[in-house]
């Protein structure tokens, strides 16, 4: 986590986190970022850290994958995921260095061609023809395992295309943007994020709006990138999820989580109970330790409460009049509440 306050290298006294617009020129493109550093109380000395490096990093890095409709990391190895096969194989098959699948993974930018040749790969038939072009290179077992996987996504297209469909519904857009968090949207995360927040506290709909928002938010302010993929649009009670009424109705189809509505002469509402454990597997560990830090923060708060917290933050403030979709880029480092 970044800090606003840590010992100085220089001194005996505190370095104090300040940020500023700069701009910073990666593959001859200059881009504008919210650069971060500390500096130095008593020297005035000003320095980053490893963590301050990479958030700087990340938000030139994730606007040139914007801008040349380059894949993010998480879309990288959800691609590769689908034909269950090592990043090594990957790289092999489509004619890479040996470790460059695993390091796009990780987060190092692909080039034009290598990151459009990986959108191309999400295509069954497609990556068949990369498969099929670089077969001397692949032990047969592999190759016939790998094209067996390949035939079977093939039949099970019209089944993919009603998901792709069905997640546009819910959605918008299936894509990674700065509306996004620079995250592809995942139903499954969001469903284990709502149920981790359900195995500590009772959330409202209200409530649970901003918990998922302060997640969000709070892991991009920490590393510039979100959690669920999830956009928010600023409305009369706050952020909220811009679609979740369908996300809602959705995951209540789910087998692991059951919705309780409430209807009382004055009031009438929803919240989830958990029908299934938590599954930490889905996040890695910077991610549980931001869920953790927003349910300990809220776990006691009302509704109402939250909401009103959520008022003081710029990203709706400056968004509220035209209900407008948030930007995690333009507001994810104003975040003031956690």
């Amino acid at each position: 986590m970044i800090y606003n306050q840590i010992d100085s290298p220089f001194s005996n006294g505190q370095a104090i986190l300040k940020k500023k617009k700069s701009n910073l020129t990666f593959r001859k493109n200059d881009f504008e970022i919210t650069e971060h550093f500390y500096v130095c109380e008593d020297t005035g000395e000003e320095f980053t850290t490893s963590e301050l490096d990479a958030i700087n990093i990340n938000q030139v890095y994730n606007q040139y994958r914007d801008k040349y409709g380059l894949p993010f990391p998480d879309q990288i190895k959800q691609i590769r995921e689908k034909y269950k096969i090592s990043a090594t194989k990957m790289s092999e098959i489509l004619g890479f260095g040996a470790n460059s699948y695993r390091l796009y993974e990780q987060g190092e930018v692909p080039s034009v061609g290598n990151g459009r040749q990986i959108l191309g790969a999400a295509d069954p038939e497609t990556f068949r023809l990369y498969l099929i072009s670089n077969q001397e290179l692949i032990d047969p077992r592999d190759f016939h395992k790998i094209n067996k996987t390949i035939d079977e996504l093939v039949s099970s297209e019209t089944a993919s295309k009603f998901h792709d469909q069905n997640m546009k519904e819910l959605f918008g857009k299936i894509s990674s943007d700065q509306y996004t968090g620079y995250k592809m949207p995942s139903l499954e995360k969001i469903s284990h994020m709502i149920l981790f927040f359900s195995e500590n506290a009772e959330t409202w709909k209200t409530k649970l709006n901003k918990m998922l928002f302060y997640s969000d938010f709070l892991a991009f302010k920490n590393s510039g990138f979100g959690i669920s993929g999830l956009d928010y649009r600023a409305i009369q009670y706050g952020p909220v999820p811009s679609r979740y009424g369908k996300l809602y109705d959705e995951i209540s189809k789910g087998e692991q989580l059951r919705r309780v509505y409430i209807e009382e002469r004055d009031y009438e509402g929803s919240f989830f109970v958990p029908k299934l454990t938590f599954n930490e597997h889905l996040f890695d560990e910077f991610e549980l330790d931001v869920m953790r830090m927003v349910s300990n923060k809220f776990k006691w708060y009302s509704a109402n409460e939250i909401k009103e917290l959520s008022h003081e933050e710029l990203a709706w403030k400056e968004n509220k009049e035209e209900q407008s979709i948030i930007s995690y880029k333009d507001y994810g480092f104003s975040l003031k509440t956690i």
